[in-house]
């Protein structure tokens, strides 16, 4: 079983291990040599000593300084690689030491941090921090000084509003796919303030904003298109990470559209996933999601690009965790030979397919309803069904996807019993259909009906 301290050095990079052992003895970290030789031992163990059982006391209590020895090894590389914490603590030392010389010069230094191209809430924060600084100097040499309170008043505002819209969108998101609500009451007395303060003219608010009414209003398609114009033209004024995350933010809705029937919109979401790609925005930690993988591929046959959507899994297996290549690449495989019509080879890539995750199972299993049904596999579809309704019921924590695949389980079976020459049942079943706002399929199911 591993230790705390086998998790904490398994987040460090190599070359940190060297320099940490060289910080260990000094009065910085406070450790002694023994501290380092055990260091080196656990990072560097001889191959004739196996794994300990039991830990003594005495050595429990080393690894426990170690550990915390560690934790400031990480905080403070953290600090020093980040230019906002540098400066912002510089001056908050001289400010207190009230070391005039030193104070200016390096406020001077922190202010052309400012004049950068990014103008997302930390830059905003950054510029408020250091202009309280300044305000907080000033004070001590004359507290009837010329401050620019209202300057530091709006820069603070700009960063807290952008900050807490961009937790909103990131939570109200997650709690859509788990049908929890959040509290936005907040929110609702935030938003007069933002439109009366003409907040809306800064990016990193509108962009935040334009996505919580995505989320809430979906119907209203006018917050996408705002979304979209302002995301293109500020790409410059955002970090790569940030970007991401907004793109995840036009992504997501692109796909609630695409699955109501949206044609237009599955253009659009291919478009945002290709660019996305190549910008590598789609990358978390340097890996693509298994399921943004699926995704790119089944919207790509959906639309008719069979070989784009072969490309796609080819190219970008490269970038998905080991543990998930086969399985992920399996399915998108499957999925394109079902829409080839090569059922066989579909139902032989499905095979042992088995994904940790409910909504992979949902998608493996809903293709092999698909195959069954087109196939006039009956008796298989019938208990397949049977199988999938189970699985839906048992799990409890899939939102809205339990309803959506409910549907197409229930609408699946009117299929089997519809009568192909009732043209009056026919035309009821798929008026039915239709009037699903948010169904998985629909197309499918339709085709069926009218087929």
């Amino acid at each position: 079983m591993k230790t705390k301290l086998d998790h904490i050095i398994s987040t460090l990079e190599k070359d940190d291990i060297a320099v940490l052992i060289s910080l260990l003895p000094t009065k910085l970290f406070g450790g002694t040599l023994k501290h380092v030789q055990y260091l080196k031992n656990f990072t560097h163990p001889s191959p004739k000593v196996g794994k300990k059982s039991t830990i003594v006391v005495s050595e429990r209590l080393m690894m426990s300084d170690i550990y915390k020895m560690v934790e400031k090894y990480i905080i403070i590389k953290k600090a020093i690689q980040s230019p906002a914490i540098n400066q912002t603590s510089l001056l908050s030392h001289f400010r207190i030491n009230e070391n005039e010389k030193l104070f200016n010069e390096q406020f001077n230094q922190a202010l052309k941090l400012t004049q950068g191209h990014f103008q997302n809430a930390e830059h905003y924060q950054y510029s408020s921090e250091i202009l309280y600084e300044r305000w907080q100097f000033d004070q001590l040499k004359n507290r009837f000084s010329n401050a620019e309170a209202g300057d530091i008043i709006f820069q603070s505002e700009i960063a807290m509003i952008s900050k807490k819209l961009m937790e909103t969108v990131s939570l109200a998101h997650q709690s859509s796919l788990i049908s929890k609500k959040i509290n936005t009451t907040f929110l609702d007395y935030l938003e007069s303030y933002i439109h009366n303060q003409q907040y809306l003219d800064y990016p990193c608010i509108s962009l935040y904003y334009f996505a919580i009414k995505m989320i809430y209003e979906p119907e209203d398609m006018s917050w996408f298109y705002k979304f979209s114009e302002v995301l293109e033209g500020n790409l410059n004024h955002f970090p790569s990470e940030e970007l991401k995350t907004l793109y995840f933010q036009a992504i997501n809705y692109c796909i609630r559209k695409h699955n109501s029937g949206d044609k237009d919109f599955s253009k659009k979401l291919l478009d945002y996933y290709n660019t996305a790609l190549d910008r590598k925005y789609l990358l978390i930690n340097g890996f693509l999601s298994k399921n943004t993988y699926r995704n790119i591929c089944t919207i790509a046959i959906r639309l008719g690009k069979y070989d784009e959507a072969s490309q796609i899994s080819l190219n970008n297996i490269q970038y998905l965790r080991i543990e998930e290549k086969q399985n992920a690449f399996k399915f998108n495989m499957a999925n394109i030979f079902y829409a080839k019509q090569q059922y066989e080879q579909a139902l032989d890539a499905l095979k042992d397919i088995e994904f940790d995750d409910h909504l992979s199972n949902l998608f493996a299993k809903t293709l092999m309803l698909k195959i069954y049904f087109e196939t006039k596999s009956e008796r298989v579809l019938d208990s397949h069904l049977d199988a999938m309704q189970v699985y839906l019921t048992r799990k409890k924590i899939i939102g809205y996807h339990k309803t959506n695949y409910s549907k197409i389980v229930r609408y699946t079976r009117k299929l089997m019993k519809l009568n192909p020459y009732d043209k009056a049942a026919k035309t009821k079943l798929a008026a039915s259909i239709r009037n699903e706002k948010v169904l998985p399929d629909k197309d499918w199911l339709l085709r069926q009906v009218e087929g």
